[in-house]
Protein backbone atom coordinates (compact mmCIF):
# COMPACT_ATOMS: atom_id res chain seq x y z
CA UNK A 1 0.00 0.00 0.00
CA UNK A 2 1.24 3.22 -0.81
CA UNK A 3 -0.78 5.54 1.58
CA UNK A 4 0.21 6.52 5.34
CA UNK A 5 -0.56 3.07 7.79
CA UNK A 6 -0.39 3.66 11.07
CA UNK A 7 -0.14 0.54 13.35
CA UNK A 8 -0.81 0.95 16.73
CA UNK A 9 0.45 -1.20 19.81
CA UNK A 10 -0.09 -0.90 23.52
CA UNK A 11 2.17 -1.97 26.42
CA UNK A 12 -0.32 -3.42 28.12
CA UNK A 13 -0.67 -6.61 25.91
CA UNK A 14 2.90 -8.58 25.33
CA UNK A 15 1.24 -9.76 21.64
CA UNK A 16 1.11 -6.26 20.43
CA UNK A 17 5.08 -5.45 21.91
CA UNK A 18 5.75 -8.74 20.38
CA UNK A 19 4.45 -7.34 17.15
CA UNK A 20 5.80 -3.88 17.07
CA UNK A 21 9.17 -5.52 18.49
CA UNK A 22 9.18 -7.73 15.21
CA UNK A 23 8.07 -4.45 12.88
CA UNK A 24 11.28 -2.91 14.34
CA UNK A 25 13.48 -6.02 13.86
CA UNK A 26 12.28 -6.79 10.39
CA UNK A 27 12.22 -2.77 9.13
CA UNK A 28 14.14 0.04 9.44
CA UNK A 29 12.21 2.23 11.49
CA UNK A 30 13.61 5.70 12.46
CA UNK A 31 13.43 6.82 16.55
CA UNK A 32 9.98 8.52 15.62
CA UNK A 33 8.51 4.93 14.22
CA UNK A 34 8.87 5.80 10.97
CA UNK A 35 9.61 3.19 7.87
CA UNK A 36 8.76 4.72 4.40
CA UNK A 37 4.62 4.87 4.74
CA UNK A 38 4.01 3.32 8.00
CA UNK A 39 4.43 4.76 11.55
CA UNK A 40 4.56 2.81 14.85
CA UNK A 41 2.76 4.50 17.51
CA UNK A 42 2.65 2.68 20.70
CA UNK A 43 -0.13 3.57 23.53
CA UNK A 44 -0.01 2.66 27.22
CA UNK A 45 -3.87 2.27 26.91
CA UNK A 46 -5.17 -0.77 26.25
CA UNK A 47 -6.63 -1.13 22.76
CA UNK A 48 -10.39 -2.25 22.53
CA UNK A 49 -11.24 0.83 25.20
CA UNK A 50 -9.57 3.50 23.14
CA UNK A 51 -11.58 6.85 22.19
CA UNK A 52 -10.84 9.67 20.21
CA UNK A 53 -8.00 8.08 18.38
CA UNK A 54 -8.19 10.04 14.99
CA UNK A 55 -8.28 13.48 16.75
CA UNK A 56 -5.06 11.74 18.82
CA UNK A 57 -3.56 10.59 15.47
CA UNK A 58 -3.47 14.15 14.32
CA UNK A 59 -2.27 15.67 17.17
CA UNK A 60 0.68 13.79 16.18
CA UNK A 61 0.48 15.11 12.72
CA UNK A 62 -0.62 12.15 11.48
CA UNK A 63 -3.89 11.71 8.97
CA UNK A 64 -3.51 7.87 7.50
CA UNK A 65 -5.33 5.85 5.04
CA UNK A 66 -5.25 2.80 7.39
CA UNK A 67 -4.99 1.84 10.92
CA UNK A 68 -3.96 -1.50 11.95
CA UNK A 69 -4.40 -2.41 15.74
CA UNK A 70 -1.36 -4.98 17.06
CA UNK A 71 -3.23 -7.17 19.36
CA UNK A 72 -3.53 -9.97 21.22
CA UNK A 73 -6.44 -13.35 21.04
CA UNK A 74 -8.03 -14.99 23.85
CA UNK A 75 -9.56 -17.93 23.49
CA UNK A 76 -11.11 -20.83 25.68
CA UNK A 77 -9.78 -23.40 23.49
CA UNK A 78 -6.40 -21.94 23.54
CA UNK A 79 -5.36 -23.08 20.13
CA UNK A 80 -2.71 -21.17 18.57
CA UNK A 81 -4.00 -19.36 15.63
CA UNK A 82 -2.87 -15.86 13.91
CA UNK A 83 -6.22 -13.64 13.17
CA UNK A 84 -7.68 -10.62 11.72
CA UNK A 85 -10.87 -9.08 12.68
CA UNK A 86 -13.16 -5.30 12.19
CA UNK A 87 -14.38 -4.12 15.21
CA UNK A 88 -17.81 -2.83 16.05
CA UNK A 89 -20.45 -3.96 18.78
CA UNK A 90 -23.57 -5.06 16.86
CA UNK A 91 -25.54 -5.02 20.34
CA UNK A 92 -24.23 -4.14 23.10
CA UNK A 93 -21.02 -2.76 24.27
CA UNK A 94 -19.43 -5.54 26.63
CA UNK A 95 -15.75 -5.25 25.18
CA UNK A 96 -15.21 -1.43 25.10
CA UNK A 97 -16.43 0.71 22.18
CA UNK A 98 -19.99 1.99 21.87
CA UNK A 99 -23.53 -0.18 21.77
CA UNK A 100 -24.71 -0.55 17.53
CA UNK A 101 -21.74 0.89 16.47
CA UNK A 102 -19.12 -0.04 13.96
CA UNK A 103 -16.08 0.70 12.86
CA UNK A 104 -14.94 1.43 9.32
CA UNK A 105 -14.02 -1.44 7.87
CA UNK A 106 -10.69 -2.12 5.43
CA UNK A 107 -11.52 -5.29 3.10
CA UNK A 108 -8.90 -5.05 0.38
CA UNK A 109 -6.42 -4.85 3.32
CA UNK A 110 -8.14 -7.38 5.77
CA UNK A 111 -7.74 -9.96 2.58
CA UNK A 112 -4.02 -9.17 1.70
CA UNK A 113 -3.07 -9.56 5.34
CA UNK A 114 -4.45 -13.11 5.64
CA UNK A 115 -3.71 -14.04 2.34
CA UNK A 116 0.40 -13.00 3.34
CA UNK A 117 -0.30 -15.19 6.69
CA UNK A 118 -1.76 -18.04 4.81
CA UNK A 119 1.21 -17.96 2.35
CA UNK A 120 3.72 -18.60 4.63
CA UNK A 121 2.05 -19.65 8.31
CA UNK A 122 4.21 -20.42 11.38
CA UNK A 123 4.27 -24.36 11.99
CA UNK A 124 1.20 -25.19 13.97
CA UNK A 125 -1.03 -22.05 13.49
CA UNK A 126 -4.25 -21.87 12.55
CA UNK A 127 -4.48 -19.07 10.54
CA UNK A 128 -8.54 -17.17 10.28
CA UNK A 129 -10.79 -14.26 9.93
CA UNK A 130 -12.76 -13.36 12.86
CA UNK A 131 -16.61 -12.09 13.29
CA UNK A 132 -16.29 -8.54 14.42
CA UNK A 133 -16.39 -7.90 17.98
CA UNK A 134 -15.22 -5.28 20.59
CA UNK A 135 -13.87 -1.56 20.22
CA UNK A 136 -13.00 0.69 19.26
CA UNK A 137 -16.16 1.52 17.44
CA UNK A 138 -15.85 5.36 16.80
CA UNK A 139 -13.06 5.21 13.86
CA UNK A 140 -14.15 6.78 10.54
CA UNK A 141 -10.27 5.59 9.20
CA UNK A 142 -10.56 2.18 7.69
CA UNK A 143 -8.85 -0.20 10.47
CA UNK A 144 -8.58 -3.72 11.59
CA UNK A 145 -7.36 -5.66 13.89
CA UNK A 146 -4.15 -8.11 13.68
CA UNK A 147 -3.73 -10.55 16.60
CA UNK A 148 -1.89 -13.39 18.27
CA UNK A 149 -3.74 -16.14 19.79
CA UNK A 150 -4.95 -17.60 22.05
CA UNK A 151 -2.46 -18.02 25.30
CA UNK A 152 0.62 -16.18 26.58
CA UNK A 153 2.52 -18.87 25.10
CA UNK A 154 1.56 -17.69 21.65
CA UNK A 155 1.69 -14.39 22.66
CA UNK A 156 5.48 -14.01 23.08
CA UNK A 157 6.00 -16.64 20.65
CA UNK A 158 8.62 -14.51 18.31
CA UNK A 159 7.78 -16.93 14.96
CA UNK A 160 3.99 -15.73 15.68
CA UNK A 161 4.99 -12.00 16.22
CA UNK A 162 7.49 -11.91 12.60
CA UNK A 163 4.76 -13.61 11.17
CA UNK A 164 1.91 -11.01 11.91
CA UNK A 165 4.51 -8.14 11.37
CA UNK A 166 5.89 -9.18 7.97
CA UNK A 167 1.94 -9.38 7.00
CA UNK A 168 1.72 -6.02 8.08
CA UNK A 169 4.86 -4.84 6.72
CA UNK A 170 3.49 -6.31 2.72
CA UNK A 171 0.12 -5.27 2.59
CA UNK A 172 -1.52 -4.16 -0.20
CA UNK A 173 -4.71 -2.60 -1.44
CA UNK A 174 -6.64 -5.05 -3.08
CA UNK A 175 -9.16 -3.34 -5.27
CA UNK A 176 -11.60 -6.57 -4.23
CA UNK A 177 -15.32 -6.59 -4.38
CA UNK A 178 -15.99 -6.48 -1.35
CA UNK A 179 -19.42 -8.61 0.76
CA UNK A 180 -21.29 -8.38 4.22
CA UNK A 181 -21.01 -11.87 6.16
CA UNK A 182 -23.91 -13.40 7.92
CA UNK A 183 -24.07 -16.63 9.96
CA UNK A 184 -21.28 -19.16 10.93
CA UNK A 185 -19.01 -19.66 14.43
CA UNK A 186 -16.70 -16.98 15.86
CA UNK A 187 -14.18 -17.95 13.22
CA UNK A 188 -16.67 -18.12 10.09
CA UNK A 189 -15.20 -21.11 8.55
CA UNK A 190 -16.94 -21.21 5.30
CA UNK A 191 -16.28 -17.11 5.01
CA UNK A 192 -12.56 -17.48 5.67
CA UNK A 193 -12.79 -20.32 3.09
CA UNK A 194 -13.75 -18.10 0.47
CA UNK A 195 -12.00 -15.11 1.32
CA UNK A 196 -8.74 -17.56 0.32
CA UNK A 197 -10.29 -19.23 -2.25
CA UNK A 198 -11.76 -16.57 -4.14
CA UNK A 199 -11.28 -12.76 -5.67
CA UNK A 200 -14.03 -11.26 -2.91
CA UNK A 201 -12.71 -9.75 0.35
CA UNK A 202 -15.55 -9.42 3.27
CA UNK A 203 -16.00 -6.41 5.18
CA UNK A 204 -18.19 -6.87 8.48
CA UNK A 205 -18.98 -10.53 9.09
CA UNK A 206 -21.74 -11.27 11.57
CA UNK A 207 -21.40 -15.00 13.86
CA UNK A 208 -24.64 -16.56 14.45
CA UNK A 209 -24.66 -15.74 17.82
CA UNK A 210 -25.10 -12.14 16.99
CA UNK A 211 -28.20 -12.23 14.44
CA UNK A 212 -30.53 -11.74 16.70
CA UNK A 213 -28.81 -8.49 16.92
CA UNK A 214 -29.39 -7.78 13.37
CA UNK A 215 -31.93 -5.58 12.05
CA UNK A 216 -32.03 -3.31 8.77
CA UNK A 217 -30.27 -0.45 10.60
CA UNK A 218 -27.41 -2.63 11.54
CA UNK A 219 -26.95 -4.20 8.13
CA UNK A 220 -27.38 -0.85 6.57
CA UNK A 221 -24.42 0.63 8.96
CA UNK A 222 -22.37 -2.88 7.96
CA UNK A 223 -22.77 -2.21 4.23
CA UNK A 224 -21.77 1.65 4.12
CA UNK A 225 -18.84 1.40 6.49
CA UNK A 226 -17.83 -1.68 4.24
CA UNK A 227 -18.60 -0.60 0.83
CA UNK A 228 -20.27 -3.50 0.80
CA UNK A 229 -21.34 -4.77 -3.17
CA UNK A 230 -23.62 -8.21 -1.99
CA UNK A 231 -23.58 -10.10 1.22
CA UNK A 232 -23.04 -13.81 1.75
CA UNK A 233 -25.26 -15.93 3.87
CA UNK A 234 -24.17 -18.92 5.81
CA UNK A 235 -27.39 -20.38 5.34
CA UNK A 236 -27.18 -23.55 7.50
CA UNK A 237 -25.87 -22.03 10.39
CA UNK A 238 -28.72 -19.10 10.96
CA UNK A 239 -32.69 -20.09 12.02
CA UNK A 240 -35.49 -19.23 9.50
CA UNK A 241 -36.40 -16.28 11.30
CA UNK A 242 -32.98 -14.73 11.62
CA UNK A 243 -32.46 -15.47 7.76
CA UNK A 244 -35.32 -13.86 7.10
CA UNK A 245 -34.94 -10.49 9.10
CA UNK A 246 -31.76 -10.45 7.59
CA UNK A 247 -32.79 -10.68 4.04
CA UNK A 248 -35.85 -8.44 4.48
CA UNK A 249 -32.94 -5.69 5.29
CA UNK A 250 -30.75 -7.10 2.50
CA UNK A 251 -33.68 -6.46 0.53
CA UNK A 252 -34.87 -2.74 1.72
CA UNK A 253 -31.48 -1.56 1.10
CA UNK A 254 -30.77 -2.93 -2.63
CA UNK A 255 -28.28 -5.39 -1.83
CA UNK A 256 -27.59 -8.99 -3.61
CA UNK A 257 -27.62 -11.94 -1.50
CA UNK A 258 -25.04 -14.71 -2.56
CA UNK A 259 -24.36 -18.24 -1.94
CA UNK A 260 -21.28 -19.84 -2.19
CA UNK A 261 -21.89 -21.67 -6.15
CA UNK A 262 -22.42 -18.06 -6.92
CA UNK A 263 -19.49 -16.43 -5.36
CA UNK A 264 -17.23 -19.61 -6.54
CA UNK A 265 -18.92 -19.01 -10.32
CA UNK A 266 -18.35 -15.30 -10.94
CA UNK A 267 -15.50 -14.18 -8.68
CA UNK A 268 -12.52 -17.30 -9.04
CA UNK A 269 -9.20 -16.85 -9.02
CA UNK A 270 -6.74 -16.46 -12.01
CA UNK A 271 -5.68 -19.64 -13.10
Amino acid sequence: MTGEIVVIATRTDPASINIAESLMDLADFDDGGVFRNYRLVVLKEKLITLRGTEERLEGMGLSPDLIVFASRHQAKDGAPRLCGHFSGNSGEAVMGGTSRELAVAAPGALKSFILNLASDPPEGFEITVEATHHGPTDIATPSFFAEIGSTEAEWCDPDAGKAVAKSILELEDLSSPALLGFGGGHYVTRQNRLLIDTKISFGHLFSNYQAEDLDFEMVEQAARKSGAVGAYLDRKSLRSAEKRKISEALDEIGMEMMNERDIRERYPLDL
